[in-house]
């Protein structure tokens, strides 16, 4: 190569090799389906055949700086040809289910950014946290060891524990708790501080990792993990208000006044002990004694929120307790005009289980979207059409898909 020419080359081939590794990093699903098996091959000049050089190149490339405006075209409507591909399973799925109206309503409360999920523990699972349930039954085998090792010794046995195992046995967690927190205080807020510290955890899941893009407000969580926080924290989008148990400073209320991000962990958070709330003491402190109390902090905060925002429901059993009972209240004191609040649930096979559900939720104005729990070759379950659901109700609210 003549000297007139290496300057002009090097600063080009400079600006292309950035400009290049941008568009592979961004775009390389597209280039793998544009390029295809084989690159375009450029024959040299010469007069034998053998003479000739032979010259290789992407189609992609050759189209981005030939016509960057076709190669922006093209992208755009591979894109949209992808996202008609990914959702229309999804789409069949609400249709034959005869839940195409209810998940409209839902898109329609995410894109007027009045959504406000609250959180169970399914949605901490794939970060290695245990469903409520799980850990009850960790702990509680913990204990009977315990409880064996004083009979050995002749002390007294823990005869509350088979009371805790039928709680678990019966799905009431909350009276499970309760009974282990005023018994062994101490060995409670250990577990929960040791189970839930999620330092070395760094996959929030993917359901979680949508929860940026449904809300921009407020959320609520019966979690004591940190998954959520990460999870805005991954999306550039730190949540700077928060609430745990009944301890409300730390800015909850402005944000949550202004609409702006703020979190409530409803049982406090795993490395306060401080905060949590799992005694009667402690639940009658934060809803009242006798009967609900909306002058309580938790109290009052939820109904603040249940009236103001949509509610939706994501790793949530659903079973009754004081949360609920809450939400109950306030529909039937008809002093409100309540918004309309949505539930994503596992599918139930019974129909007369089903049928009983949708009646106990619907006196809280919650209306379920089902969906199917397939189970993986380890016969794990796999919740994955769950993702896929707000996967594309995030696409519909924010313009990128239609239904």
């Amino acid at each position: 190569m003549t000297e007139k020419w290496s300057g002009l080359v090097k600063t080009i081939q400079k600006f292309k090799s950035s400009v290049k590794e941008e568009l592979d990093n961004s775009n390389e699903d597209f280039h793998l389906e544009l390029n295809g098996e084989a690159p375009l091959s450029i024959k040299g000049l010469g007069v034998r055949e053998n003479e000739k050089s032979e010259y290789f190149v992407d189609p992609s490339d050759v189209l981005f700086w030939h016509d960057p405006t076709a190669y922006i075209d093209e992208l755009e409507r591979w894109e949209n040809q992808k996202i008609i591909d990914t959702y229309s399973e999804v789409k069949d799925i609400l249709s034959e289910s005869d839940q195409a109206s209810v998940f409209k309503r839902f898109v329609e409360s995410v894109k007027r950014k009045r959504i406000s999920p609250f959180v169970g523990a399914g949605i901490s699972a794939p970060s290695e946290f245990p469903l409520w349930g799980d850990a009850l039954k960790k702990i509680t085998r913990k204990l009977e060891g315990v409880s064996k090792s004083d009979q050995g010794a002749c002390l007294p046995a823990l005869d509350y524990i088979e009371d805790v195992k039928n709680c678990i046995e019966d799905w009431r967690y909350l009276e499970a708790a309760q009974l282990l927190y005023e018994n062994h205080k101490t060995h409670l807020e250990r577990f929960v501080l040791d189970t839930f510290d999620g330092a070395s955890t760094s996959n929030v899941g993917a359901v979680a990792s949508l929860l940026p893009k449904l809300s921009d407000g407020c959320v609520i969580t019966t979690n004591f993990d940190e998954v959520i926080e990460k999870a805005f924290i991954k999306e550039n989008k730190a949540i700077e208000g928060y609430m745990h148990g009944i301890q409300s400073q730390n800015q909850f209320a402005s944000k949550l006044i202004q609409g702006e991000r703020c979190i409530l962990k409803l049982h406090g958070n795993y490395s306060s002990p401080e905060t949590y709330i799992f005694s009667k003491v402690q639940y009658d402190d934060a809803y009242g004694a006798e009967g609900l109390d909306y002058t309580k902090p938790l109290a009052k905060v939820l109904r603040q929120v249940f009236i103001s925002h949509s509610l939706v429901f994501l790793g949530c059993s659903l079973a009754q307790d004081r949360t609920l009972d809450l939400f109950v209240d306030v529909v039937s004191s008809n002093a409100f005009d309540i918004p309309s609040h949505f539930a994503f649930l596992p599918d139930v096979e019974n129909h007369n289980d089903k049928l009983a559900k949708e009646e106990f939720l619907g006196q809280a104005k919650i209306q379920p979207i089902w969906y199917t729990v397939a189970l993986d070759e380890n016969g794990a379950q796999d919740h994955s059409q769950l993702h896929r659901l707000l996967s594309f109700a995030v696409d519909c609210a924010h313009g990128k898909a239609s239904f």
